[in-house]
């Protein structure tokens, strides 16, 4: 019983996948993240999410970011690690500005992300549980912000059975010379 959920929850997230599956992937977390790209601009905005969220104390940033053009409009959206835990994963807030929006939150690790042109893409996010296990997860830009598909894809790399990480995402490029491991 547990085998065919974990088979139905990896034909699910496949199927998430296969517009993805092709791309030129950047991957990118923390350490990619920088206070020289942080626009002052989006002080506020970011403030207000961090508040409403209730992210204070030991572990929160807000202050740095990773900047990628999702959507191909020649305008930067902005990934900022919000509150980060010790095991590396961090809840991240994407903005834009010009206006300034808010585009989602997610927790990861690692986020791997392409361009597509006119369209916010889909994001897939790994999060770190175990020194050989982790979770795939997949959010979708729905209206006005991106939202968990509901799914997830364990892996359990070098433990019997073992759902490896896909193949394309370990072709992914790397985001940054530092921190991304």
């Amino acid at each position: 019983m547990l085998a065919a959920g974990s088979l139905l929850t990896a034909v699910a997230q496949n199927r998430n996948w296969r517009s993805i599956e092709n791309q030129p992937l950047i991957k990118f977390n923390w350490g990619c993240s920088s206070r020289d790209t942080f626009p002052s601009a989006l002080k506020p905005i970011v403030r207000t999410t961090m508040q409403r969220n209730d992210f204070e104390g030991f572990g929160t940033w807000g202050d740095r970011a990773f900047v990628f053009d999702l959507n191909g409009d020649r305008k930067p959206e902005y990934f900022v690690p919000l509150d980060c835990g010790a095991t590396g994963n961090c809840t991240w807030g994407i903005f834009s500005m010009h206006p300034n929006r808010f585009l989602g939150l997610l927790g990861a690790q690692y986020i791997y992300v392409h361009e597509r042109k006119g369209r916010y893409p889909d994001l897939i996010t790994y999060i770190h549980m175990s020194a050989a296990e982790g979770i795939l997860k997949t959010y979708r830009f729905r209206g006005k912000q991106y939202a968990w598909l509901g799914d997830k894809y364990e892996t359990t790399t070098g433990i019997p059975p073992g759902n490896d990480l896909p193949a394309f995402l370990k072709k992914a490029r790397a985001g940054c010379k530092e921190g991304n491991d």
